[in-house]
């Protein structure tokens, strides 16, 4: 225990001298200990069953933005980049800059590491509270995943954790919403569901957690306009692809029906949906060529990548560049994987010139520079590993295999394009990873979670709409959430931690922007980047020549009986 102990000051000592020279001072300026406190984490131990594991939590300031984590033994992997979301997300809470603080911790318990992120809802309340100068509450233990969105995420050994909670003494036990049942029959501790860090806080401090931002800041004319145009340019493809053929790949009623109530996103995606049917049956009928199809995608998914990186990247057009990039990596992660599905990396690549059109046309505002777009994509993609390897390896055999595939595919993807310096895509990937992920581990709770979620998108669309943006791809899959979210719940959860997690990262990049931004002007001229001519052998063309082939048929048998019957 006293060899422990030295070792614990030295590492605090450590992370301290660590913090100060990535921090430098002015003259004259002090580090400052805002506040220390030690809370309850909770664990599952190696050898079985729960654990509570104390904590040290150590704010100073001035910082740089930066969570340290030192364990005895050392914290299990993942605890890191957790700690550090954990730190944004409380700073962003509090609205503070994060820059302001660093942030120390310390695992001090010696019976079980914390593995992954499970006690960082826990670190990100406490960190809320040292910098409100709240007290915790000293019966309390929590466990559960903080989300960049503020959402709490699903964990493992919830029952063993709150056993572990109830032997030491702890009355009350924070638990992930929808997670609560796991642990019932266990006696002398209360437990409680929280779906938001705004909830964890309340009981853990008291507090009532108000956020600056409400529905007056959210002005929904630009993605009204938008959203109109892109459905009307998708409607265009479609039609052109489909002919008369029109009511066979898509419910026109229903879409029709979607516009008429404004709800243009819904309707181009219900199009889009036509779009890849329409080119599935005709690879499946032989009218169309699965090859070209795959190669013509991945040659306009190239084009389209270069038009792309060269707009400028701006406070009204982040969101949807976003979403461009999001569907040309989609093309090029089909192109390679060991099954592709060409009729959809072609459905993907026609219908992507209304959007570069859309970006080029909302190409003016403040600045986005690429330092921002590193920063940010540096965050998500750390914290994208975490997720993905937290569910590999507490859930991955109990998931889909083709989950599973897709799941590491997703996080691969981020990987490599941030190794090549695309951040804004990379940003895109790991946002996509993070959802995949937390969708994966909360879908049996996806009743309970769906509608607060959808309130945690909205929260965070209204102070990314303060910061500048107009929203439009949040907006977008709130809109198309709301459309599953009486028939297909999980996949309306899908949508809304979708649209929560990008308003979040949109209004992470945004807000931090400082006061020294290029404003860009409107542009003068728009674009009109013209999607390909539809490709036009299909089923009408097969049609005509099975029917001539078989005339020919009848033709040459007629011939060949006449010539007999002569003989």
């Amino acid at each position: 225990m006293r060899w422990a102990l030295i070792f614990a000051v030295l590492m605090a000592a450590a992370l301290t001298a660590a913090a100060l020279t990535l921090a430098p001072l002015r003259p004259g300026q002090t580090v400052q200990v805002i506040g220390t406190t030690t809370i309850n984490a909770l664990a599952v131990s190696s050898s079985g069953g729960g654990a509570l594991v104390p904590i040290e939590v150590t704010l100073l300031s001035p910082g740089n933005g930066r969570a340290y984590v030192a364990g005895v033994p050392e914290a299990g992997e993942g605890f890191g980049p957790s700690a550090q979301v954990a730190l944004y997300v409380a700073a962003r809470l509090a609205d503070v800059p994060a820059a302001n603080y660093t942030a120390l911790l310390r695992v001090t318990g010696l019976e079980a590491s914390v593995g992954g992120p499970s006690a960082s809802g826990y670190i990100t309340a406490t960190l809320f509270a040292l910098m409100k100068g709240l007290p915790l509450r000293n019966d309390t233990a929590m466990t559960g995943i903080i989300l960049p969105d503020g959402t709490i995420g699903w964990v493992g050994g919830v029952r063993d954790k709150v056993a572990a909670a109830a032997q030491n003494g702890i009355k009350l036990v924070l638990v992930p919403l929808g997670e609560q049942d796991q642990a019932s029959g266990v006696r002398g501790v209360r437990v409680v569901p929280v779906a938001t860090i705004q909830q964890a806080i309340l009981y853990l401090t008291g507090y009532n957690v108000t956020l600056p931002y409400g529905p007056s800041y959210l002005n929904t004319t630009t993605f009204d306009e938008v959203s109109r145009y892109l459905y009307q340019q998708v409607l265009a493809i479609y039609k052109n692809a489909t002919g008369k053929s029109a009511d066979v790949y898509a419910n026109m009623s229903a879409i029709s029906s979607a516009a008429a109530g404004g709800q243009y996103y819904t309707a181009a995606s219900l199009l889009f949906n036509g779009i890849y049917k329409y080119y599935l049956s005709q690879v499946s009928s032989g009218a169309l060529s699965s090859n070209a199809l795959y190669n013509d995608a991945v040659k306009l998914a190239k084009t389209y990548e270069k038009i792309s990186n060269n707009i400028t990247i701006t406070s009204n057009n982040l969101g949807i560049i976003i979403g461009i990039y999001e569907r040309i990596y989609q093309i090029y992660q089909q192109a390679n994987s060991s099954n592709p599905d060409a009729a959809f990396m072609y459905a993907r690549a026609v219908t992507l010139p209304p959007w570069i059109n859309a970006a080029e046309m909302l190409a003016y505002g403040r600045a986005v520079n690429e330092s921002s777009l590193r920063d940010m994509a540096e965050t998500y993609l750390e914290y994208a590993y975490v997720m993905y390897s937290y569910v590999t390896a507490t859930y991955g055999s109990q998931l889909p295999s083709d989950l599973m595939a897709e799941l590491g595919q997703s996080f691969q993807l981020a990987q490599s394009l941030y190794s090549s310096r695309h951040y804004l895509a990379s940003l895109a990937a790991s946002l996509d990873t993070i959802s995949l992920a937390e969708n994966a581990l909360a879908s049996p709770g996806a009743e309970s979670l769906a509608p607060v979620e959808r309130q945690t998108a909205l929260e965070n669309i209204y102070r990314a709409a303060a910061c500048g943006s107009p929203n439009i791809l949040p907006l977008s899959y709130v809109q198309f959430g709301d459309y599953y979210a009486n028939s297909d719940v999980v996949t309306a959860l899908y949508m809304y931690e979708e649209a929560s997690m990008y308003a979040a990262a949109i209004g992470d990049i945004l807000c931090s922007l400082n006061s020294t931004y290029i404003v860009v002007k409107a542009p003068t001229t728009m674009p009109t980047l013209a999607p390909p001519p539809a490709v036009t052998s299909p089923a009408g063309s097969s049609l005509t020549n099975y029917i001539i082939s078989i005339i020919l048929i009848v033709f040459v048998i007629s011939v060949i009986i006449v010539s007999i019957k002569k003989k």
